[in-house]
């Protein structure tokens, strides 16, 4: 049956999510439907996704969004009445090339200009510091004692039920399948949904003068419905699960080595969640393990941290991240009127979820937002905008 909407959003993850609690918090009585394909809402990126966040990036838009957000997730938990385990341990940025040192140079001196605590690290602090890091190869370290984690589930649960709270519809088990537009201006959806003996319906229609592409790594092939050819594709990320070892302590900060792109952090039981060196991975939305790159990552985890040697590794699974060609996210209105797009942060979406709702939600009701979104439009890449290197 064709059904009528203020806002429809495409996507129930965290950034889908928290996009309809800002309209809806910010504006009464919309009409916001969330249409998700999956069984569930928040059962794609989202639900793999590690839950750092940082505020050490090199381009300033980043940073920016990660001080729009962090206020957010400081008081998540009583504002949203759900737990999401928020702990500051910091991110601990490593290198043992010049150009990144200078890139972490950088960051400091950004970070430090706009008062988030931050600072370099000798080779030697690092390893009186994190004795387990093998540091005889690197020049300088950077560390943010703000930088956090937060759990991804509870984020995307506490949005979710605030959502339902304030109104807002979300049908999952429902495809797009279609983008209406009429001279220039979207007008609606196609889209069917799948009943639980498998079988698809019939296709419906859903209308509405505004609707936001926050599909998360499927964000390229919804805004090709509409005709748009956005530059952002979907790549694998494998995270390697392990038991906990006496040689790492649970609190340790998400040590990143920028050189190779390995990273590890702990949970709170200490079990250690190990990845990275895969960003040369080809595009695809298969979340299958490939184990043909475990080698390589065993190389380069045990380079930097050696005790890893005899890490027990008890379960990999495998997540999608959107890249944009200069590893900045998608915001905006697109050149069809009433089209937005919310992705393509490469990972980074779920601790800007936060700020790219509530931008988003601005843009749509025609307010002021607290950053200029310009530099993340989705009709910039004809420019040549300052690219965020600091990606792992």
């Amino acid at each position: 049956m064709s059904m009528q909407a203020d806002i429809i959003i495409i996507g129930a993850g965290v950034i889908g999510l928290s996009t309809a609690y800002h309209l809806a918090c910010r504006k009464d009585n919309l009409r916001i439907v969330i249409l998700e394909k999956e069984k569930f809402h928040g059962a794609g990126s989202t639900a793999q996704c590690t839950g750092g966040i940082r505020y050490q990036f090199t381009n300033p838009v980043n940073i920016q969004l990660t001080k729009i957000s962090y206020p957010h997730f400081l008081r998540f938990a009583a504002t949203m009445q759900y737990p999401i385990y928020f702990r500051r341990r910091g991110y601990l940025l490593v290198t043992g090339k010049e150009n990144r040192r200078q890139e972490l140079h950088n960051i400091i001196e950004q970070l430090n200009r706009l008062e988030v605590p931050a600072r370099l690290l000798a080779p030697k602090d690092i390893a009186a510091a994190y004795p387990f890091v093998l540091t005889e190869d690197l020049l300088e370290g950077s560390f943010c004692p703000p930088d956090a984690y937060a759990d991804p589930y509870g984020v995307m649960e506490g949005y979710y039920r605030q959502c339902r709270g304030l109104g807002v519809q979300v049908l999952c088990n429902t495809e797009v399948t279609g983008i209406k537009v009429q001279s220039n201006r979207v007008a609606g959806v196609l889209c069917r949904h799948t009943r639980q003996d498998g079988r698809p319906t019939e296709e419906d229609t859903i209308s509405a003068p505004a609707v936001i592409n926050a599909a998360g790594p499927h964000l390229h092939l919804l805004a090709r419905l509409a005709g748009l050819a956005l530059p952002a594709a979907p790549y694998r990320r494998q995270v390697y699960v392990c038991a906990p070892m006496p040689a790492i302590p649970a609190d340790i900060p998400l040590i990143v080595d920028l050189d190779t792109g390995f990273y590890m952090h702990a949970e709170k039981n200490g079990i250690l969640l190990l990845g990275g060196t895969d960003r040369d991975s080809a595009p695809g939305l298969e979340t299958v393990v490939d184990r043909s790159r475990l080698s390589n990552f065993i190389e380069s985890a045990i380079g930097r941290v050696p005790v890893l040697e005899d890490a027990q590794i008890t379960r990999i699974y495998t997540g999608i991240r959107s890249l944009t060609p200069d590893g900045l996210g998608i915001l905006g209105e697109t050149e069809i009127n009433g089209f937005y797009c919310a992705g393509g942060f490469g990972g980074n979406g779920f601790m800007h979820a936060p700020a790219i709702g509530l931008i988003t939600s601005c843009l749509i009701l025609g307010e002021q937002p607290p950053l200029d979104p310009a530099p993340l439009s989705p009709n910039r890449f004809n420019n040549a905008p300052i690219a965020e290197s600091a990606l792992f």
